[in-house]
C-alpha cells in the first residue's frame, strides 16, 4: 500500500528512511572494509548469498560470546585467515552434494561452559550463598521482560527433562536428589506450599 507523505505517520516513515539512507552511505564512505563488503557480497550469485549470509551472521554471534565467556572458559578465538566459505562436492555417483558437519568448536566450548557452571551449583546449596544469590536472583528476574523470563522457564525445563531423561537410562543420581528427580529446595517449598 503506497504511504502519502502528507500524513504524519506518512513522514515519519519517509524521515526513518531517508536516515537510514543517510547512515548507509556515511558507513560506506567512512568505512573502506564495509564497502569492501558489500561489492564482495554482490560478486556473490544470488543462491549462495542466503547460505553465506548466515555463516557471518553465526560467526558474528559466535564471536561476541566468546568475547562475553573468556573469563570463565578460558578460551578465545582470532580470525582464520586460511577459511573458505565453500566445500567441494565430491560425492560424483549420486549427485548429491557432500554437507559439511558443524563444527565441533562450538559444541567444545559450549560444553565447557556448561560444566564450569554446573561444577558450581553445590556452592549454590551452601549456607549463606543459597540466600545471597536467590535474593539476587529475584531482583533480576523482577527486573526482567517477559521474553526472558520465557527463556529460564524453558532452561528449567529443559534442564529437569535432561535429569529425567538420564533417570531413565539407569545414570545413578547425585546427593541432591533421591529419586533422580529435581528436589525443591525447602525454601522453596516453603513459598509454594507442600508438594503435591
Amino acid at each position: 500500500m503506497r504511504v502519502d507523505p502528507g500524513e504524519p505517520r506518512g513522514l515519519d516513515a519517509l524521515q526513518t528512511l531517508l536516515t537510514t539512507a543517510r547512515e548507509l552511505v556515511a558507513g560506506l564512505v567512512t568505512d573502506p572494509q564495509l564497502g569492501r563488503i558489500v561489492r564482495a557480497f554482490s560478486m556473490l550469485p544470488e543462491c549462495d548469498r542466503e547460505p553465506i549470509l548466515k555463516v557471518l551472521e553465526k560467526d558474528a554471534a559466535w564471536r561476541r560470546i566468546v568475547e562475553e565467556t573468556a573469563g570463565a572458559t578460558g578460551i578465545t578465538v582470532h580470525p582464520n585467515p586460511h577459511a573458505s566459505l565453500y566445500v567441494h562436492v565430491l560425492d560424483q555417483v549420486t549427485g548429491q552434494p557432500r554437507t559439511p558437519e558443524p563444527l565441533l568448536r562450538d559444541g567444545d566450548v559450549i560444553r565447557l561452559g556448561v560444566e564450569t557452571f554446573v561444577r558450581l551449583l553445590p556452592l549454590f546449596f551452601e549456607e549463606g550463598v543459597h540466600a545471597q544469590w536467590t535474593a539476587a536472583a529475584r531482583d533480576i528476574v523482577r527486573e526482567s521482560d517477559d521474553e526472558l523470563r520465557g527463556f529460564a522457564v524453558r532452561l528449567a525445563r529443559e534442564v529437569q527433562g535432561l535429569v529425567d531423561e538420564a533417570a531413565a537410562e539407569g545414570a545413578v543420581p547425585g546427593p541432591g536428589s533421591e529419586s533422580g528427580r529435581l528436589a525443591p529446595h525447602p525454601a522453596a517449598r516453603t513459598a509454594r506450599g507442600p508438594a503435591k
